[in-house]
């Protein structure tokens, strides 16, 4: 088999393929990763309701940090679609491109620290604040997200 022989395939997020219906009211996450990185294909699709979380596991090489940059528009996708709540953020058979700084995610890799010098709850609440959040109502929606989390301990630590 050759490296561009290689291709990652993985079930949807919610459940089998068959089981899943299509997204009530266009809410949620509904994506076909398609991207080609050389000698590495991935052909994943995603559905994930509103207040669901999603989890991606695998083996090394699976393709999951390439996932998360093409949901983060860090990777571009060469096919399939990505949208958010309705909105397209990437379709490359349309064209369409939302920037990866305009986004609605984001992405932190687990070898890297956001800002050292900040809190955790800081850390979360610096995303929304860029987007133009007033101080208190993006530390309120950082603190639920660490509780969800169950990171609400830790919400103080540097």
């Amino acid at each position: 088999m050759t490296p561009r022989a290689r291709r990652a395939r993985a079930p949807r997020a919610d459940g089998p393929r068959t089981a899943l219906p299509p997204l009530a009211g266009r809410e949620g996450l509904d994506a076909h990763l398609v991207l080609d990185r050389g000698g590495f294909a991935l052909d994943v699709a995603l559905t994930v309701r509103p207040g669901k979380v999603l989890a991606l596991l695998g083996p090394n090489g699976a393709g999951k940090t390439t996932a998360l940059r093409a949901l983060a528009g860090l990777a571009p996708l060469t096919g399939g679609h990505l949208r958010l709540d309705g909105e397209t953020l990437e379709e490359p058979a349309l064209r369409r491109r939302v920037a990866t700084e305009d986004r609605p995610v984001g992405v932190v890799f687990q070898d890297y620290l956001l800002f050292p010098h900040l809190t955790a709850l800081e850390n979360v609440a610096f995303g929304p604040r860029c987007h133009g959040m007033p101080r208190a109502a993006a530390r309120a929606l950082a603190a639920g997200l660490l509780d969800r989390m169950g990171l609400a301990g830790h919400a103080g630590a540097k």
